[in-house]
């Protein structure tokens, strides 16, 4: 059995009738999307998840610090998408598709 890893979305008023209990076992699965009216009020995430996600974002913040100051000191080299994408463990397919999504 294959899980999705797309995040589930579920209205705020069925969330409170299937309980607690249900969100906490769905969310160590996969990511949560609570939505009121149909736009996202809220997210529920397992702890682990939100913990790699922190990693991840700290990484690229790490390597977005350090690419600033070698600028600034004038001894940067360049990187290619793909070198930026491994060393941060990113999907370079996935990061030139986001990017085309959102107009860039």
């Amino acid at each position: 059995m294959t899980v999705d890893s797309r995040p589930l979305r579920v209205p705020i008023q069925e969330a409170s009738k299937r309980g607690v209990s249900w969100l906490n076992e769905t969310a160590s699965e996969r990511r949560i999307l609570l939505t009121r009216f149909g736009r996202v009020n809220a997210v529920i995430d397992s702890a682990e998840r939100l913990d790699e996600t922190a990693a991840k974002v700290e990484a690229a913040r790490r390597e977005v610090v350090e690419q600033f100051a070698d600028l600034a000191l004038d001894r940067s080299s360049k990187w290619s998408l793909e070198d930026v994408c491994t060393k941060l463990g990113l999907d370079v397919d996935r990061v030139r598709d986001r990017a085309s999504a959102l107009g860039r």
